[in-house]
């Protein structure tokens, strides 16, 4: 018997290489290696496809394309970047762990995936950190706030997470278990190594980006309030308006903030566990590969967040063109405004 779980995917292969002197003691039914979580991972990528490749496409026929349509195409393009290495994994579990397509794509395919893990969770906190402070120095950071200077940003952003990922392509490699399955794996010669790896990809991608977005997000909230109550108590204009966009502005970053959670914390936390755990349960080699599945959704989630909750942005989708919505621009002034 395999003293591993041999159909874990090459980037989530820190339970694997934590038992590489144990036996593990249990092995969930063939049909949820090969049907169940095969099919669940497929309707993820096709869902993820379709909407990152409808972003992308929306940005790109924009005339005037605006700050934050940089870093949503950015974070759209890492989406499918991240989605192309799925029918890797959907084809490694069908196949109950086993890769067929050698060690050199093995390397690639794992190093891309790792990358854009953390392009991702680059480019989600300094969105926030971007939209923080364009809400509460909108005139005097307009130098520093230009196309070009976020453009390049997001070209830092890039450059720092293939610097991050050199690891994955020193170690990420076919590695042939006692059963005689080969898989695409991490190649972590002790518990040790699997530990400080497993802390640097945790670190890395959650723990050190969720501080910086909870706080801008919540002083985000905070400061759209306070110019909402502010803007009421002088009575300048009718206060529903205003209320109205900064509950609007309150729900997307709520369910943005919510999403990055649950779709990322499930797999760090259970990474952590790992660590901990002389011998795993069924219960947790079952949480395992559904946390896997969770740390995909967000890609395919997304797009259809901003979709759904940035009225400027659906108005731009091909085909789907509304009329008289300039009207509503203009109704308010100095009124926290979605800038997503």
């Amino acid at each position: 018997m395999n003293p591993f779980p041999s159909s874990c995917w090459n980037t989530s292969t820190e339970l694997l290489n934590k038992f590489w002197n144990k036996e593990f003691a249990y092995q969930t039914p063939s049909i949820v290696n090969t049907v169940i979580l095969p099919s669940m991972i497929g309707i993820i990528c096709s869902t993820g496809l379709i909407g990152n490749i409808l972003i992308v496409v929306t940005i790109i026929r924009s005339r005037k394309k605006t700050i934050p349509d940089i870093y949503i195409g950015n974070l759209a393009v890492a989406d499918l970047a991240h989605i192309i290495g799925m029918p890797f994994l959907i084809h490694q579990w069908a196949r109950g762990g086993e890769w067929v397509f050698g060690g050199p794509l093995c390397t690639i395919i794992t190093s891309l995936d790792t990358c854009n893990r953390f392009a991702c969770s680059a480019i989600i906190t300094v969105m926030s950190v971007d939209r923080y402070l364009a809400l509460i120095q909108p005139f005097r950071l307009r130098s520093w706030r230009t196309r070009y200077k976020t453009i390049c940003i997001n070209l830092g952003l890039w450059a720092a997470s293939f610097i991050l990922t050199l690891p994955v392509w020193f170690y990420s490699k076919v590695i042939k278990f006692k059963d005689g399955v080969e898989s695409c794996a991490f190649d972590l010669t002790s518990p040790d190594d699997v530990l400080w790896y497993t802390l640097y990809l945790t670190i890395t991608t959650f723990f050190f980006p969720l501080p910086l977005i909870l706080v801008c997000y919540i002083l985000t909230l905070c400061h759209a309030w306070e110019m909402y109550q502010q803007n009421k108590d002088a009575g300048c204009y009718n206060p529903s308006v205003p209320r109205q966009r900064v509950m609007k502005l309150t729900k997307m970053v709520l369910v943005l903030v919510a999403v990055f959670i649950l779709s990322a914390a499930p797999y760090h936390v259970i990474q952590l566990l790992n660590l901990q755990m002389e011998q795993p349960t069924l219960a947790f080699y079952v949480g395992y590969y559904l946390s896997i599945c969770l740390s995909y959704t967000s890609g395919s989630i997304n797009p259809f967040l901003y979709i759904l909750l940035s009225g400027n942005f659906r108005n731009r989708l091909p085909r789907i063109q509304r009329k008289g919505t300039d009207r509503k621009i203009n109704h308010v002034k100095n009124t926290p405004k979605s800038s997503f």
